[in-house]
């Protein structure tokens, strides 16, 4: 640490992203003040977390992955909290590369984090509403509390997710905010007593995509885990999967759902939730902002949540400020600098590889709704390369070169331009004949359909 001075810092919201951020910074020495707006209190214990309400993370109950990115950063920043979640019931997954993922809920994570927080000397953590921050010859020094008064800061930190207003102004003008092309309709599910979890194909979830929708199961935690299609926002068609009976029938006529939704394998202890209004959104503070003033997280970038990198990028976001104040915490303008550099570098390069994926991906399901067979359609700019980002995945099924590379680019081990390096290799699977296709003895779209119109329009 370049000098030994000690930070009032202040953190607008309780999320992922404000919770690492605090923590890691009062281990540094520094006092720490994390404001939530939300006021629902952690659960007293870990297996009530699954019936925790938090109005500020609509997707709380919702499924996710955490990849080896989010694995290697907790290790690297917060080892001991790596291993609370550990002895809450978070499994290790190792991967053939050597890193390792997690399973676990998003409140299971989330429950780890606030007792961590609550726990932490050096932070204060506090019900509240900012309004606003005060700057003062171009250096942020505290923010104003809609319950009154001023609360002085060195740091003033906006984690407060992409709705957030505290730092709307101050925003880069040449952002991205757009419609991400999914929704995703849900059930949770519990092992029956004796059963265990099955593998699945894809390292941490299984997937089944068809010609226009796809299905993905997700283990989880304390033998939980959670089954969800995913669809086009304009698909009518498949809007009944929202509908419990139609869910559970639709789930099994395809040989993943079938296996995991099974009534001798497994019980729902949900509801059907559908999660829509997704954005891809980009939108970094300008660099004239005052110093001191930073935005973390989903604050600053979401992205389809198909490719379940928001919590890796919020916890990385974070800590590479943490690594920027550690460095020299008497230089607010040094912050500024190197945690720029990131957003506008490695952060905005996993924002363009998503939004790619997401436009290519959309393209190929409107085909198969409409009618017409998967294309492979040309990337806009600014993707450089020829092929669609989901046709070289797609191809790890069939080249272990391949495979290996698409592991590392889903798991965030390696950045996204090094899955370019396969592009050879998977334009001469081209040549051959080789396109992505709907795996054996998955239905098709119509048939989807068919079934979802059987169930819900049922004979007499």
């Amino acid at each position: 640490m370049a000098s030994g001075r000690r930070l009032d810092v202040l953190v607008c919201g309780a999320g992922v992203a404000g919770m690492t951020a605090a923590l890691a910074l009062a281990r540094l020495g520094h006092t720490v003040t994390l404001i939530e707006r939300d006021t629902a209190v952690r659960p007293a214990r870990l297996d009530e977390a699954g019936g925790w309400r938090r109005t500020g993370v609509a997707h709380l109950h919702q499924p996710h992955a955490f990849l080896a990115r989010i694995h290697a950063e907790l290790r690297a920043v917060l080892p001991d909290t790596l291993d609370a979640l550990r002895a809450a019931g978070a499994v290790e997954v190792p991967l053939p590369d050597g890193t390792r993922s997690l399973r676990c809920r998003r409140s299971t994570l989330e429950w780890v984090l606030r007792r961590d927080v609550e726990t932490q000397p050096g932070i204060e953590l506090r019900a509240g509403t900012v309004q606003r921050v005060e700057t003062r010859r171009g250096t942020a020094v505290g923010v104003h509390l809609a319950e009154g008064g001023l609360r002085p800061a060195d740091l003033v930190i906006d984690a407060g997710g992409r709705r957030s207003r505290l730092t709307t102004g101050a925003r880069d003008a040449e952002g991205f905010d757009e419609p991400a092309n999914e929704v995703y309709v849900s059930r949770r599910y519990r092992l029956l007593p004796g059963r265990q979890f099955t593998a699945v194909n894809r390292w941490v979830v299984g997937v089944e995509e068809a010609d226009g929708y796809a299905l993905l199961v997700f283990p989880q935690d304390a033998g939980t885990f959670t089954v969800a299609f995913v669809h086009l926002p304009g698909d009518r068609a498949l809007a009944g999967l929202r509908r419990a009976p139609v869910f559970e029938s639709a789930a099994r006529i395809m040989s993943l759902g079938a296996a995991w939704t099974d009534p001798n394998f497994a019980e729902p202890i949900s509801g059907v939730t559908a999660m829509s209004g997704l954005r891809n959104m980009f939108r970094p503070l300008d660099p004239a902002v005052p110093v001191g003033l930073h935005a973390l997280g989903d604050t600053v970038c979401t992205t389809n949540p198909h490719f379940g990198r928001g919590s890796s990028l919020a916890v990385a976001h974070a800590f590479r400020l943490v690594e920027a104040v550690a460095e020299d915490p008497g230089d607010p303008a040094a912050w500024r600098d190197r945690v720029d550099a990131w957003v506008r570098g490695e952060l905005r390069s996993w924002f363009d590889d998503a939004r790619q994926l997401d436009r290519a991906r959309a393209a190929a399901w409107w085909a198969a709704v409409d009618g017409g067979a998967q294309a492979i359609p040309s990337m806009s700019p600014p993707s450089p390369a020829s092929l669609p980002r989901f046709v070289l995945l797609a191809a790890a099924g069939v080249d272990p070169t391949v495979a290996t590379a698409a592991l590392r680019h889903m798991q965030m081990t390696d950045p996204p331009e090094a899955l370019d390096a396969v592009e050879p290799r998977v334009t001469d699977l081209i040549t051959q004949g080789w396109r992505p296709s709907r795996s054996p003895g998955v239905p098709t779209r119509a048939e989807l359909v068919e079934t979802i119109s059987a169930v819900s329009v049922p004979v007499r």
